[in-house]
């Protein structure tokens, strides 16, 4: 039996244990080292992230305070008054009692409420306003006056149209008169009085002479028929002879016919039976 070689062939495994410990413990230190590094790693990110912290800390600081100073806090709002109703002075002292101002005035014709008086705002009532801001206002300067015009040598018709187209409010009588059909008898109140507009104004118009309706004159005497157109205010213009034996001076037709509306003085022609005449 070799002796040597059964020794070489125990030591062989001792020498695989050998490199095994090796390996282990080169393993071991090199995790030593990487954890090494990672805790050196972390350390010096920490210490970054607490640089780059502090220094945005003492930027903000720095922008805040001493680049960027914070301004003055806003001041309180105001609320605007309701000023509608008083007169500018009183709107005005208003306003300077809720620290305000009359920034402008404007002024409008108001058909019912006085010159002077408050009749609208902006900001509206109620609304709020830094101190100091102007609120406007708009004044009334009462009704709009107006001269009523002469339209008496008008038509009706016309008449009206100038009147309305003046600003006035029309009103129309009619009366019979001497006057043609139409035409303006009367304006009340008289031309060239002023009014607030929108005034009223009555016109009186004619409407021409007073009409009859012509009575029926057939059958009667001429002298009769002559006496009822003369009560009736109408005349004979003229007489239209007719031979007639029965009928004689008695009325046989008439111009108006009967019945028909004339004035009073209108010429009525007769048509009046003759008698006739024999020869010898």
């Amino acid at each position: 039996m070799d002796l040597g070689s059964s020794i070489r062939r125990r030591r062989k495994p001792r020498a695989k244990r050998s490199r095994a410990r090796s390996s282990q413990a080169r393993s071991s230190r090199a995790g030593t080292s990487w954890a090494k590094r990672s805790r050196a790693v972390g350390k010096a990110a920490r210490t970054v992230i607490a640089i780059a912290v502090a220094g945005s800390v003492s930027g903000y600081v720095v922008a805040t305070r001493i680049l960027f100073p914070p301004g003055a806090p806003p001041p309180s709002l105001q609320g605007v008054p309701d000023v509608a109703g008083r007169t500018f002075g009183s709107a005005a002292a208003m306003l300077a009692d809720s620290d305000l101002s009359v920034a402008r005035v404007d002024s409008v014709h108001h058909p019912v409420i006085a010159a002077g008086t408050v009749i609208g705002q902006s900001p509206l009532p109620g609304w709020t306003a830094l101190p100091g801001a102007g609120v406007r206002v708009t004044l009334s300067l009462g009704p709009e006056i107006g001269a009523v015009p002469d339209v008496t040598r008008l038509l009706a018709g016309r008449a009206t149209r100038v009147l309305e187209s003046s600003g006035f409010t029309v009103e129309v009588d009619t009366v019979e008169s001497e006057a043609a059909a139409g035409r303006v008898l009367l304006i009340e109140p008289a031309a060239g009085t002023e009014l607030a507009l929108p005034g009223a104004v009555r016109l009186e118009v004619s409407l021409g002479p007073p009409t009859l309706p012509i009575p029926d004159l057939s059958g009667m005497w001429l002298d009769e028929a002559i006496a009822v157109l003369d009560i009736l205010g109408l005349v004979v213009s003229e007489f239209d002879l007719r031979y007639s034996i029965l009928n004689v001076d008695r009325v046989f037709a008439q111009h108006p016919l009967p019945y028909t509306q004339v004035e009073a003085g209108t010429a009525v022609r007769l048509t009046v039976g003759q008698a006739m005449v024999r020869e010898p």
